[in-house]
């Protein structure tokens, strides 16, 4: 059983890390709404090639390190400050270099991009590196001390800034610099706001000793992220050689509001499930219960969210892009249905591995997928967009095979385990699938898309209820929020 204190934290930690998901997730799609029907498929194409340069230069400003502090059991409070001071000011050092190369060489950088006469945007865009950097750590200790609290009201700030720069200039005819700008603003108030709040305060002490002991483990985690933004942006990269601005960034912006469609759930207890695991690790029996509890949690909205998107692909596209981004439907959806699986069982094994202190298995998963990914894509490439889909989808799906069997061979967690865990919802959702499947071409019309909608959750609610084991969870989780509320009234 979870000890009651530390029950209590998580419980207010998700809490607070559901409701900065929730606000963010409301506010991110409704933003990105309005600026695909402000901005063409090819203007967002290039805000993707700017993005996929300085997203690569930030994966080494932090070099690791901010999931070093968050699984360290440090032995006393000064420990984690002298650690926090090696790794914010060899965070700083990087950044600062990583900028000033990138100005030097920022029209080269954008011909190798296919954006060829856009190295000023990258340059100007490089700026965020010195703001991300000053504030992973402090985000780092927050985290580590579970005050998801605070990081609510950052993560708010992160999005209702944008909204307030992006649009304005977005009307007014700024193109893809509405977004550059709103981000590079959005970023420095996030660190300024951070500063404040943070009771760490970075000092100037540093200890080459400290530093080779931190990269020991944060080298295989700057190993990860770099496999990780292949696997991400290396598909742009690729792409960017044979596909217009148009098709770049109907792919991109379409494989992120999926993303953002699940991040809501996903990124709501990803920090919180790495936190609390780190600090059950010594207990085998209390760190897998924790984790399969997360993953069945989340699993039984997760699962019906991405066959709905599937099914109602067109509809979904229409409401968040708008007529102009029609294509992207198929991708929307395809995505859609693999990505629960991926996330569920690739990205939450992954977390597992860090918790672990094994941080070189989901090296080797990034590895084996990039691997996958690299050649598979360049070949395609000439193909047409739709199998470029097809393509990107299965390399997804592999990600989650990979590891559940890395899971099995190295950390002996049982394969059929895992996917028995999920089992009930997955089959829920089939039966809801089949169902909506057959509705659908019985009628047409907006009206009746929307009433098949209602009457699916209620296909999918009767049916996952009867698992005993599903049932049991939904009737005590709805048990204590009730008690909770009845007990604030």
């Amino acid at each position: 059983m979870l000890d009651t204190k530390m029950s209590g934290t998580i419980v207010n930690s998700v809490k607070w890390s559901s409701l900065t998901e929730i606000a963010t997730k409301l506010i991110t799609p409704i933003t990105a709404m309005i600026l695909a029907r402000l901005l063409t498929p090819s203007e967002f194409g290039v805000i993707a090639t700017v993005n996929m340069v300085i997203s690569f230069a930030d994966v080494f400003t932090d070099a690791g390190f901010q999931k070093y502090i968050i699984q360290k059991k440090f032995n006393n409070e000064k420990e984690l400050i002298d650690n926090a001071n090696v790794a914010f000011w060899t965070n700083m050092g990087i950044s600062c270099l990583l900028m000033l190369l990138i100005v030097i060489f920022s029209e080269q950088l954008a011909s190798m991009v296919g954006s060829r006469g856009l190295g000023h945007a990258i340059s100007f865009s490089s700026i965020s590196l010195i703001f991300t950097s000053f504030s992973s750590i402090q985000s780092a200790i927050l985290k580590k001390n579970f005050q998801f609290k605070v990081l609510f009201w950052i993560r708010i700030l992160m999005v209702v800034i944008p909204v307030g720069v992006t649009l304005p200039l977005a009307f007014l005819g700024f193109s893809y610099w509405s977004v550059i700008i709103g981000s590079l603003v959005a970023q420095f108030s996030v660190a300024l706001v951070l500063t404040i709040q943070s009771k760490w305060r970075p000092s100037f002490e540093y200890s080459l000793a400290k530093l080779k002991e931190m990269f020991s483990f944060s080298s295989w985690i700057l190993v990860e992220s770099i496999l990780l933004w292949l696997t991400t942006n290396g598909d742009i990269f690729i792409l960017s050689q044979t596909l217009s601005s148009y098709y770049i960034g109907l792919y991109k912006n379409s494989i992120t509001l999926t993303n953002s469609i699940f991040n809501m759930i996903i990124a709501a207890t990803s920090s919180v499930l790495l936190s609390a695991l780190a600090a059950t690790k010594g207990d085998d029996e209390q760190f897998y219960k924790l984790f399969y509890t997360f993953q069945k949690t989340v699993g039984i909205i997760l699962i019906p969210l991405s066959v709905g998107v599937f099914l109602y692909q067109d509809l979904v596209t229409y409401i968040l892009l708008g007529s102009q981004w029609k294509e992207a439907s198929f991708l929307i959806g395809l995505y859609s249905l693999v990505n629960c699986f991926a996330i569920l069982v690739g990205q939450y094994i992954s977390l597992i591995f860090t918790a672990k202190g094994l941080p070189k298995l989901s090296v080797l998963s990034q590895g084996l997928q990039l691997t996958l990914m690299i050649p598979l894509l360049a070949i395609c490439s000439n193909f047409g967009f739709e199998i470029i889909v097809v393509v990107r989808c299965f390399i997804r799906l592999f990600y989650g095979f990979i590891n559940l069997f890395l899971a099995k061979k190295y950390l002996k967690i049982p394969f059929l385990q895992m996917l028995k865990n999920l089992l009930p919802p997955y089959m829920s959702s089939a039966v809801m699938g089949i169902v909506v499947f057959a509705l659908l071409p019985l009628s047409s019309g907006v009206g009746w898309e929307f009433f098949t909608i209602v009457f699916a959750m209620l296909i999918y609610s009767i049916v996952i209820l009867c698992f005993p084991s599903y049932r049991k969870m939904i009737f005590q989780l709805s048990t204590k929020l009730i008690v909770k509320r009845f007990k604030k009234r």
